[in-house]
């Protein structure tokens, strides 16, 4: 066999060894294709399982350990734990909401573990109806507390948007956000109302926060009220994280 003879054996395509390598390729691709098919739908839920749990209340590792403490929406009159102020359905858009009327206070514990690196109070403040703030009328004021500390003051002016007065308070922050301004949301026809998302943040704190909302409204609940809605209490830190 001359070299030629070698040049045409090795560069030959056809023959029992290229048939077999196509063959075991095919099974191996089919075979994988195959397994795929049946792991793939364990795996997503897996995957799946994995994802609901790192972000659950109790484990949530991307919003740095965001722990749930309470919630309510005061559907069906839920206000456990709350002392003053009523469940009521104030129709409309409203719903229900925990109300307070002329001179009420309402007031929730919220508990705070060893080692927490932030208290979060986040909640909707309604204005409703005839709520103003003036020499006329009277001031008709929200007062936000902390521990029997104002934190914020939340008023509606000759019934328009609500505005906020905020005093600088080390370690605690308060944001408001009008979200809704002078709309009939509910309560009495006659009036428009005020919305406002406020979120107020303690860092470090040591111990349980009594989270207050006084009214200083002067006008039966049938004319003018302060309402909550949506209250969520978080923490974030302590142990664990």
């Amino acid at each position: 066999m001359d070299m030629s003879d070698h040049v045409t054996f090795w560069s030959d395509e056809s023959g029992a060894v290229t048939v077999d390598w196509v063959v075991m390729t095919g099974g191996v691709v089919g075979l994988g294709l195959a397994t795929m098919a049946v792991v793939s739908g364990g795996v997503e839920n897996l995957s799946g399982d994995i994802a609901r749990q790192l972000s659950s209340d109790g484990w949530n590792l991307f919003d740095n350990g965001l722990q749930n403490v309470a919630s309510f929406d005061f559907t069906g009159g839920d206000a456990e734990g709350w002392l003053g102020g009523t469940v009521m359905d104030m129709g409309g858009s409203l719903g229900e909401l925990l109300v307070l009327g002329p001179g009420e206070t309402t007031s929730f514990w919220v508990d705070v573990a060893e080692g927490t690196d932030q208290a979060i109070m986040q909640f909707d403040l309604i204005a409703g109806d005839s709520i103003d703030s003036s020499e006329a009328y009277g001031y008709d004021t929200a007062t936000i507390m902390l521990n029997g500390t104002p934190v914020a003051f939340a008023m509606a002016e000759d019934h328009e948007a609500m505005t906020f007065e905020i005093p600088q308070i080390d370690g605690t922050t308060v944001e408001a956000t009008v979200t809704v301004e002078e709309q009939d949301l509910g309560g009495n026809p006659t009036w428009t109302d005020s919305a406002a998302t406020v979120t107020v943040t303690v860092d470090q704190p040591t111990e349980p926060i009594q989270f207050a909302v006084d009214s200083d409204s002067n006008q039966s609940i049938n004319d003018e009220f302060w309402g909550l809605d949506n209250f969520d209490a978080s923490t974030t830190g302590g142990p664990g994280f």
